[in-house]
């Protein structure tokens, strides 16, 4: 006991050398009573407990069960390794032959009894799973030592025999019938048992440490993916909206400019007649005004001579009345000609402002709030002053000529009423009403030329600021498209790792081909045991196809959707006979057969067939609201089971997101959309493209036949050329209802923005379905 509190002989090892290449840094094994013996015990256990692989056996007395010492033990390891896992070995488990007679009972029952007793309290506890059974728990075991001490006391029995004994041969034989049997015993069973189970215990705990490294490995690399994913969607949709709006600005200003030029035009009689009733109901008033005025501080100054005075009384006497005429005209202007000019220059504010909203968060637009619709205050009275500006430039020499009129009073005259009234009828007397109106409407004119060509000026300087901006952001994203498939790669590698250990012991059963492909042959996966578990793709590839392969492996791993076939492992092996060859596996569901090949087994209704369409529909919707486009629907990948009851959509070597792809033709021919064959910029409506074609093949039915347009044609180009060029398209089937050939037609459509979401596909699909169903 005193050993206990001596901290050289606690601190002190036994090394051993084993020759295994797996434990070249060393293993420390550990035997501890348990905790709160001492300090240094306690520091060394839980030093070797909180280390990179803790393999954690705690022994229990079944005779004292899970006391509250035992539980503060587990509450300390438990916090020492967070999440670390204990292989629970109960002891003494032994119940003596006359204690279970004299209870009338079986002795293993009340074994099983006492091992249920210490099971269900951990249980309850939370250090076992809750749906765990006694039987099914690999981190429980229980073993019993009664028979060691039994044959520890016999040996020691006969050894003394053999001291005391002169023949030896009886001693040994003695000895040689107790090893044979205890080879044979219930306690050398036990032991074998005991070795196993911790050896699986710390295969286990191995495999979850690469599997749980490997997983947190494969959350950063989808982390990233998804990061380049969406920066790459963003700006690809910022780059093309921005240009959108420019567009729509500009062609909104355009119109209103129009617009408003011919209103103008169009009010010239109202024009004139305003200027009538003008000169007819105001010009009386203007007289009284007039008569009444008094001059401004600023018309006699010193030194002025009296003809100068007399002048600028006069030019007073014209603003007055050119005031009362801006006026006038102001008032009619906002309230009838210009008002609906007014209502469109308003809507073009807002259509900026909206547009000053999106691109704000990019400093160098900030420029386009000074430049945009800068000019567009549109002020009537601006407007009119301007035009009788250009009018009194028109008559100026006639309002010369009437300066020089022989009635003009000198001196004090100029104050005079009369002198006034004169001046003001001779000047409006002068005006022209037809040369007013025009003047008015030129300068009307000539203000929208001026502010559309301002516009159009600001709008060229927004245009190469938007154009060097998607240069900026598009060489961004096209850094993202680079690095996306070398973080795909490493995605896979680590996926790899984890399968290796998941799926340890998993073959390709490579005499039973399920299909074959562009890219390889899919075969049966076997269990250990030999059972059909799964399929997988097999690929052989050099390194530069490895990147494709592994955005494959990624998106169809991590996607979870009822009608997507999903990728649960992959095998990466590098090929040692050819340098630079690799062999890719990719483990997932298995399936029976795809949906071209069951409908030439079997014959479908059109129900049934029209269902297959609607799983494919479900499948983009779930792919397009991730902004993925999967561009190779076809039926050839759509995979059911064999009752036909459930149907994914399958390979995702083409699919990718929209921020990602480029123009480069892919995809197999008869389902390709215009847009992708001229390579054009495309969107998920490819997809509803293909899925149009799709339908049509299931309402054909066989899988025979293909649209007349592509029977007669030999080439793929020329395929491509009938879709893209001539705008060919499947020809009607006797089954397709009004309601179905309209919608194959409206997803085969010539414009994307015209054909329908996967969403109102599938809603189409699921209404004509019900109505075929409640017609048979």
């Amino acid at each position: 006991d005193e050993d206990r509190e001596n901290d050289e002989l606690i601190s002190s090892t036994v090394e051993a050398g084993i020759k295994c290449e797996f434990l070249r840094h060393g293993i420390d094994i550990i035997d501890s009573p348990g905790l709160n013996e001492n300090s240094s015990l306690d520091s060394l256990t839980l030093g070797a407990i909180d280390s990179f692989l803790p393999i954690i056996i705690y022994v229990i007395d079944s005779n004292s069960g899970v006391t509250v010492a035992v539980q503060k033990d587990l509450q300390t390891i438990q916090k020492t390794a967070s999440g670390a896992e204990i292989l629970y070995l109960i002891t003494k488990m032994d119940v003596a032959d006359h204690l279970a007679a004299e209870m009338g009972r079986e002795v293993a029952e009340m074994e099983a009894e006492k091992a249920d007793h210490v099971f269900s309290k951990l249980q309850r506890l939370g250090y076992i799973s809750k749906d765990a059974t006694r039987q099914s728990c690999r981190k429980f075991l229980c073993v019993s030592c009664w028979e060691v001490r039994r044959f520890r006391r016999k040996k020691e029995m006969i050894e003394k025999k053999m001291k005391k004994s002169k023949t030896a041969e009886s001693g040994e034989k003695l000895m040689s019938d107790l090893v044979k049997e205890m080879e044979n015993s219930k306690w050398v069973r036990q032991f074998e048992e005991v070795k196993r189970r911790i050896l699986q215990f710390a295969q286990d705990q191995f495999k979850n440490l690469i599997v749980g490294a490997g997983s947190s490995l494969r959350a950063v690399h989808c982390q990233i993916l998804t990061m380049f994913m969406d920066k790459a969607h963003d700006i690809k949709e910022s780059n093309q909206r921005k240009k959108k709006a420019l567009y729509q600005i500009k062609s909104l200003e355009h119109e209103i400019h129009q617009q408003s030029k011919s209103i103008v035009e169009r009010h010239r009689g109202e024009f004139l007649a305003q200027a009538n009733r003008f000169f007819a109901e105001k010009k009386p008033l203007i007289l009284d005004e007039v008569r009444s005025m008094s001059y401004s501080d600023s018309v006699i100054s010193e030194g002025m001579s009296q003809r100068d005075i007399e002048k600028k009384c006069i030019e007073e006497i014209h603003t007055l009345i050119n005031d009362r005429i801006i006026a006038t005209f102001s008032d009619f202007l906002r309230d009838n000609v210009l008002r609906t000019c007014f209502t469109d220059f308003d809507d073009l504010k807002e259509k900026v402002a909206e547009y000053e909203k999106d691109v704000e968060q990019t400093p160098a637009y900030q420029v386009l709030k000074k430049t945009l619709l800068e000019g567009y205050s549109l002020s009537s009275k601006a407007i009119v002053r301007g035009s009788v500006t250009c009018f009194i430039r028109n008559i100026g020499s006639t309002l010369r000529a009437l300066l020089k009129h022989p009635d003009i009073f000198l001196g004090k005259a100029v104050q005079h009423h009369k002198w006034k009234e004169h001046q003001a009828s001779q000047y409006l007397k002068n005006i022209d009403r037809e040369k007013l109106v025009a003047c008015l409407v030129s300068s009307i004119g000539e203000w929208f030329d001026k502010r559309h060509s301002d516009f159009l000026h600001s709008m060229s300087y927004s245009e190469v600021l938007v154009e060097k901006s998607y240069r900026m952001t598009d060489r961004e994203r096209k850094e993202i498209i680079k690095l996306s498939p070398i973080v795909a790669l490493l995605h896979m590698n680590a996926f790899a790792i984890i399968t290796r250990y998941k799926f340890r012991n998993h073959r390709l059963d490579l005499d039973n081909c399920l299909g074959s492909g562009a890219q390889g042959r899919v075969y049966t996966v076997l269990s250990p045991t030999g059972e059909p578990v799964m399929a997988a793709k097999k690929i052989v590839t050099n390194r530069a196809g490895l990147e494709e392969i592994a955005a494959e492996a990624y998106y169809s791993s991590v996607l979870e959707h009822p009608n997507i076939v999903r990728v649960v492992g992959t095998v990466l092996l590098e090929n040692a006979k050819h340098n630079g060859q690799w062999s890719v596996e990719l483990y997932m569901e298995l399936m029976h057969c795809d949906a071209l090949t069951l409908m030439e087994q079997q014959r479908l209704s059109l129900a049934k067939r029209l269902w297959l369409g609607l799983q494919i529909s479900k499948a983009l919707e779930f792919l397009h609201s991730s902004q993925l486009i999967h561009r190779d629907v076809k039926l050839a990948n759509l995979l059911v089971n064999s009752e036909a009851t459930v149907a994914k959509l399958s390979d995702f070597g083409l699919l990718k997101g929209q921020g990602l792809v480029g123009h480069t033709l892919v995809g197999t021919p008869i389902y390709l959309s215009p847009e992708l064959v001229r390579r054009e910029n495309y969107g998920v409506s490819t997809d509803i493209f293909s899925l149009g074609i799709a339908l049509w093949y299931l309402v054909e039915g066989s899988g025979q036949h293909h649209p007349d347009y592509v029977t007669n044609l030999k080439t793929v180009e020329e395929v491509l050329a009938a879709t893209s060029e001539r705008g060919c398209r499947p020809n009607r089937l006797p089954e397709a209802s009004d309601q179905l050939w309209q919608l194959m037609v409206r997803c085969w459509d010539e414009t994307p923005a015209k054909r329908p979401t996967a969403g109102q596909v599938s809603a189409s699909l699921e209404a004509i379905i019900k109505a075929l169903e409640a017609g048979q």
